[in-house]
Parts: structure tokens; sequence; C-alpha cells
């Protein structure tokens, strides 16, 4: 009660306000790869209004608003500002903080998704450049002993709090580096990822997803 009291009292004075009439955006609190309904993004509308039907970007997710439900499990055809829904209709699963946004033209919002997932892509492989395994014996034997780690887990928040749990499991002899995280089943792609980064993957309550 004290904080809510707290928040309506900053937005007073502040005049914090949000327009109703504009393209959603807002931002992804949490996400994870549901069996039967796919990806699923609980978001929170911050602008604008979000309607059943409509194309968003998510991070590096697109797709259109299959179905809306609010914190009952109850079907919702819109969302107004300050409104949390859960939504399905993704193309993958978003990054919990991702910000998200309701598009008009989703070849637009697919070449914008394209362009930050090979961003993202480059950017991770310039700072976990290939070596080879004699190259990390080699390391270790001179007494560098950094263990790079991918972490996959069924949800997003979980990926943060294994993430979290397992830096803190450096010490004078090892560091642990947890290069990349994200919701979802260990794929190809991640092995592949592991095998340039000289890391190992850890899943958390996900199971591989290649052959």
């Amino acid at each position: 009660d004290d904080l809510l009291e707290s928040v309506l009292l900053v937005a007073e004075v502040k005049e914090l306000k949000a327009n109703p009439n504009r393209l959603a955006k807002g931002i992804v609190i949490e996400a994870k790869l549901d069996k039967g309904r796919g990806p699923v993004a609980t978001i929170l509308v911050q602008n604008g209004t979000l309607h059943s039907g409509d194309v968003v970007i998510a991070g590096t997710a697109v797709g259109h608003v299959r179905a809306m439900t609010d914190h009952n499990r109850r079907t919702v055809k819109v969302a107004g500002p300050s409104v949390p829904v859960e939504i399905t209709g993704l193309d993958s699963v978003p990054n919990a903080g991702d910000e998200f946004n309701a598009v008009k033209d989703e070849k637009m919002a697919r070449e914008l998704a394209e362009q930050r997932k090979a961003k993202a892509k480059e950017e991770v492989f310039k700072a976990n450049a290939k070596v080879n395994l004699d190259d990390l014996f080699n390391q270790m034997g001179d007494g560098v002993k950094d263990l790079n780690i991918i972490v996959k887990a069924d949800v997003g928040g979980s990926c943060e709090a294994v993430k979290a749990s397992l830096v803190k499991l450096s010490n004078a002899e090892v560091k642990v580096n947890v290069i990349h995280t994200a919701a979802g089943g260990i794929t190809e792609g991640d092995v592949t990822f592991a095998a340039a980064s000289n890391a190992i993957i850890v899943g958390f309550q996900v199971r591989p997803s290649m052959e």
C-alpha cells in the first residue's frame, strides 16, 4: 500500500501521463516458451493502446498479437497504458526487459528484427573469439582458467537467477563468464555458439530441441 501510494504521488507531482490514442509501446516483463502455445510474453503497456491482432516487435521477436489475457487469465481485446497482459503470436521468445512496439508495417518490423539479430550475433562473436580445444588447454596450463557458460532456461527470470548463481562461483582460480542467456530449448545454434566460444551449456528445466 505504501509503495502504491508513493508511485501515485510521484506520478501526480511529475505529471506523468500517457497517450492512449497511439500505437502501443512498453516493456517485456517476462517471457517463456510454452509447449502448447509457443512463445508467450508478459508485457506492460507504457504508452498507447495494444489491440488484439496488432503487429508487434519485441527485441528481435516479431508477430501478430494472436491472443491477450489479463492477470486473471481472462481474454481481452485491448490493453491501455499501465495495463499488463500476456500475449501470444510472436515468432520467438523475447528477453525480459526488451522494449516492445506495435507497428503498422510487418515487413519493416521483420527487417528491423533481422538487423537486430545480426548486430547482436556480431557483438557476441566479437566478444568471444573462436579458439580450439588445444588453445584452451594451453591457456589453462598457463594458469588462465576462464569457464564460459551459456544458460538456457524455461523462462527469462530463471535465466537471470541461474546466471547470478553461477557468477558467484568465480574464485581466484576459476572465473565464470556467462556469455549468453535465453529462454527456450537448447538448439543447434546454441551448440555451434558454445563450440565457437569454448563454452558449456547449462539447461534449467529445458531439453535439447535439435536432432
